[in-house]
């Protein structure tokens, strides 16, 4: 109602103006002085009241009161109008029909009735008072008998068609208002559904260019939707055309994109970490039916993948454990037996220097191959965990100072600690979490065989205690990573390959979790996780103040 108020304020200001304009060229071709000086008094009053109006509707709500007392001033205005040039030969009595046109838009059918009723009885007024000369009794309305009744009748008409046209369009706006707010919140709800599915939600169009993008598809991602509107989908999820194409020629075969397609892809989110996203393309469809692009939803299958590797991994480490140690057992025996007879051998017979030397050889490779089955049977058969309280800290530190007279620590090796303030009281193996210590602190230093840094972090957390070891050696390949913890498995000539799958075990028995980051050349991430019941209750959940331990 308010936007109808401001626009009856500029269309009578137009609508003076324009009388104002047609009685100056009147006044030219038919010079009528009174004329044009009656249009001039009627363009300052409409435009002293327009500004009247504009400083009421700023402050008052009651919208319908001022469209009546403005039409009631309009009627007034005319009617004045009227009186004035009553004496020409020009009737501006149509200006009344003008006044109810523009109640039915403002107004109800009532209320276009009752100012349509409201112009005859001030133009019959009018006209009473020109006719029997009052107030001016030299005045003389001219004809009134033949233009006075046509008026009228139009008048009424207009106010009843005007009325019928404002109820329709009253109740056209009623119901275009409920349509449209049906529409706002069956979007509105569809957009709250594609926001509040847990999948993430792209939609392109034929040629793959990117239409939306879900809050999930952001946060699985690390893509703000700004980002990848209107780029092409390989930019962002990488090339998937041996799934499906995009463009108009493979669209026009409804048949090939008429179900979903399902696949894995492997892609980088924004950060530059590798997802594994299981994905499902399903046609977009018109109203019509006819396709218009793709609809693509999609899950991280990054940690589910990992968990089907490490299961598969350790189904296939516990298969070769089993089937090596019956192996390995039956090699011992017959091993023992072999270095008993070469010793009785050694003492009872007199042998050559040559013969000597190579029994020292036959003797020794015994050992080293002893060795070997024990380390692989105590892999594959480890001896139960101990589990004691325990300084987690101090015994990091104990650990790093035996590295530090180790064989593989060289001059141009840097050992760097980093622990929480001690104590940090965990229940462990002792000895088995210094095994594995001592094993990945080995293998970091020789993996830097032209020197490097070696660092182990400890940190503790509210739900767990996770140690790093970071090395800046040769690093790995994806392939030697996917082995790395299987046993035989060593790049070092003379090593056993036992060591990373003890390590392996002993942190499976503990309950936790191992991950590892390498780049050839650059150097390894080893990540150890222990739950949280591994830290005594005594021990706050707070992370304590960081502090570094260099070992040269």
């Amino acid at each position: 109602m308010r936007n109808k108020l401001i626009w009856l304020i500029a269309s009578r200001l137009t609508v003076i103006l324009i009388l104002l304009g047609t009685a100056t060229i009147i006044n030219i071709l038919s010079p009528v002085t009174s004329l044009v000086s009656v249009f001039i008094g009627a363009t300052l009053f409409t435009g002293l009241l327009s500004i009247i109006y504009g400083f009421v509707i700023k402050l008052s709500t009651r919208y319908s009161l001022q469209a009546y007392i403005q039409l009631a001033f309009d009627i007034l205005l005319v009617s004045w109008i009227v009186y004035r040039t009553s004496t020409t030969e020009k009737s501006f009595a149509a200006l009344y029909l003008v006044v109810v046109l523009a109640a039915s838009t403002v107004l109800t059918r009532a209320g276009v009735l009752s100012i349509a009723l409201f112009c005859v009885l001030s133009y019959t007024l009018i006209i009473g008072m020109l006719y029997y000369g009052i107030p001016n009794t030299t005045t003389t309305y001219i004809n009134p008998e033949q233009s006075a009744p046509l008026y009228i009748l139009a008048m009424l008409v207009i106010g009843i068609l005007g009325g019928q046209i404002s109820e329709r369009l009253r109740s056209s706006h009623v119901e275009l208002a409920i349509a449209t707010q049906h529409i706002a919140n069956l979007q509105a709800f569809n957009e709250r559904i594609i926001e509040s599915i847990h999948s993430g939600l792209v939609t392109t169009d034929i040629d793959g260019k990117i239409l939306s993008f879900n809050r999930a598809a952001e946060e699985l991602t690390q893509y703000k939707s700004s980002q990848v509107v209107n780029k092409v989908f390989p930019e962002i999820f990488g090339d998937v055309s041996q799934y499906l194409k995009f463009g108009q020629e493979e669209f026009r075969d409804e048949t090939r994109i008429s179900r979903p397609t399902r696949f894995t892809i492997i892609c980088n989110s924004a950060l530059g970490k590798q997802m594994h996203l299981g994905m499902t393309a399903s046609p977009l469809s018109s109203e019509t039916g006819e396709i218009r692009g793709l609809v693509f939803s999609f899950q991280d299958l990054t940690e589910i993948i990992k968990l089907e590797q490490e299961i598969r991994k350790r189904d296939r480490l516990a298969a070769m454990g089993k089937m090596a140690a019956g192996i390995a057992h039956e090699i011992r025996n017959p091993l023992a037996a072999m270095r008993g007879s070469i010793q009785v051998l050694q003492s009872e017979l007199e042998l050559t220097e040559d013969q000597l030397y190579l029994m020292k050889i036959v003797l020794r490779e015994s050992d080293r191959l002893d060795k070997i089955v024990s380390d692989f049977l105590a892999y594959a058969r480890p001896s139960p965990a101990k589990l004691v309280e325990f300084d987690l800290v101090k015994l990091v530190k104990e650990a790093a100072d035996l590295i530090k007279y180790s064989a593989e620590k060289k001059e141009t090796h840097e050992l760097e600690v980093i622990s929480p303030t001690p104590p940090l009281l965990f229940r462990a193996d002792p000895n088995q979490i210094t095994q594995v210590i001592w094993n990945l602190s080995r293998n970091a230093l020789q993996a830097m065989r032209d020197g490097g840094k070696l660092t182990i972090t400890l940190k503790q957390t509210k739900d767990e205690v996770e140690f790093i070891f970071s090395d800046t050696g040769v690093g790995m390949s994806s392939a030697e990573m996917e082995r790395m913890f299987e046993p035989f498995n060593s790049s070092r000539q003379g090593g056993t390959g036992l060591g990373l799958a003890i390590v392996y075990q002993i942190i499976s028995d503990h309950n936790g979790k191992i991950e590892v980051e390498s780049t050839p050349n650059v150097g390894t991430h080893i990540k150890i996780f222990f739950p949280s019941e591994t830290i005594s209750s005594e021990v706050s959940s707070e992370i304590g103040s960081l502090k570094s331990h260099h070992i040269v």
